[in-house]
């Protein structure tokens, strides 16, 4: 987890999607514009480092037990690219994240989330 979280997430590397996904990747919480499976993943990588330059991703706790990790990570960068049809606002940006993932075969096979989003939407000056 933790180096899916460095090497995708913090360094945008979308190629590496399928070192670190399984082929029958489930995103149980994907969002109405993102597919459940691990091309969203992909998706969601690009659309990210597009969207927010300098994009940090602090990860502030990693526990698992068994097949399950969980996260709660705190994403961090300036709004200098269009986000989901909001455009740049240039505003710095920062809110958290809370995953839970299913591993099978060493990879992530399940994954639900909770993301501050209204705290993000308020911050692109899409909500005042």
């Amino acid at each position: 987890m933790r180096s899916f979280v460095e090497r995708v997430q913090v360094q945008g590397r979308a190629d590496l999607i399928g070192e670190f996904i399984h082929a029958d990747f489930r995103n149980h919480t994907a969002g109405p514009t993102q597919s459940p499976d691990r091309d969203g993943v992909r998706t969601l990588t690009e659309a990210l480092h597009a969207a927010f330059s300098d994009l940090q991703v602090e990860l502030l706790h990693c526990i698992g037990e068994g097949d399950l990790v969980s996260t709660h990570k705190m994403f961090r960068g300036r709004h200098t690219g269009e986000w989901f049809g909001v455009p740049a606002s240039g505003n710095p940006v920062e809110f958290a994240v809370m995953d839970l993932v299913r591993y099978r075969d060493g990879l992530m096979f399940e994954h639900w989330a909770v993301v501050d989003a209204l705290t993000l939407l308020r911050q692109t000056g899409m909500l005042e």
